[in-house]
């Protein structure tokens, strides 16, 4: 396979390197991400201004740092990098999960996909939850994963390369439509993979104001009470969602 990988959370991540690891052992792997994290970006595109491009070179394929957002990189990637036409465009592994509607729609994980799949390749997102004192860690320390984490996220690696196989061989045309995994941090060998709708989450306020200033701090999103198991239920009960989001579906009125 030839694959295309990008995340939000920059070319520095290491759930990116595990990713890019794990695939290109046997595949061909183009990595385009961002200089620096661009998460909660979405699908936003720079309009003004120049994108400028480095490679790097300490990844075991061919991988390049932009200093655009996550959909710059894929939408700049499939038209200049990318040596042979991907077969699918994979983003993540975030770090943090994007389950519920809120967080897909602010994703820039998800946007980045989202580039793939408007431009008719089969895209795939990977997101992996973590617990408060997780996240905090890896935003903290300069060499944030434990051997515990990096055996998840390695695990999860590996599930993905089985799934993108999958949806490549699939009849069903890629147009508009992303498949989105969101993996808990544990031991995932026996976990089921668990096709999920998106937890109706609402958006509240996320910014504290001080005067005229105003600072992100995100607060915990409200869940819609349903009958139907949502891929956030999921990924706190030890198992793997998998949502199909279908921009096709739109015209349905």
């Amino acid at each position: 396979m030839n694959i295309l990988l990008s995340n939000d959370d920059g070319i520095d991540s290491p759930f990116l390197r595990i990713l890019a690891e794990v695939f290109s052992e046997n595949h061909e792997v183009v990595v385009a991400a961002p200089a620096k994290e661009q998460s909660w970006i979405g699908k936003a595109m720079s309009r003004r201004g120049s994108v400028q491009l480095d490679e790097e070179a300490s990844f075991p394929c061919l991988a390049y740092k932009l200093t655009g957002t996550p959909s710059d990189c894929v939408n700049i990637a499939l038209e200049y990098l990318c040596i042979e036409t991907p077969d699918a465009v994979l983003s993540g592994i975030n770090v943090g999960h994007n389950a519920g509607l809120s967080f897909i729609a602010s994703s820039g994980t998800i946007g980045a996909a989202l580039e793939g799949a408007l431009q008719r390749f089969p895209s795939i997102a990977a997101s992996m939850y973590l617990d408060p004192e997780q996240f905090k860690a890896i935003g903290e320390s300069e060499n944030p994963l434990t051997k515990q984490m990096e055996s998840h996220v390695r695990s999860a690696a590996k599930i993905l390369l089985s799934r993108v196989k999958d949806i490549i061989k699939a009849p069903t045309a890629p147009y508009g439509i992303v498949h989105s995994f969101n993996f808990p941090c544990r031991d995932i060998e026996k976990a089921r993979i668990v096709k999920a709708r998106a937890a109706r989450t609402i958006s509240r306020s996320l910014f504290n104001r001080q005067g005229n200033s105003f600072q992100f701090v995100y607060h915990p999103l409200e869940t819609m009470n349903s009958e139907e198991v949502s891929d956030r239920e999921l990924i706190h009960g030890g198992d793997i969602s998998h949502t199909v989001i279908n921009l096709n579906s739109l015209d349905n009125t």
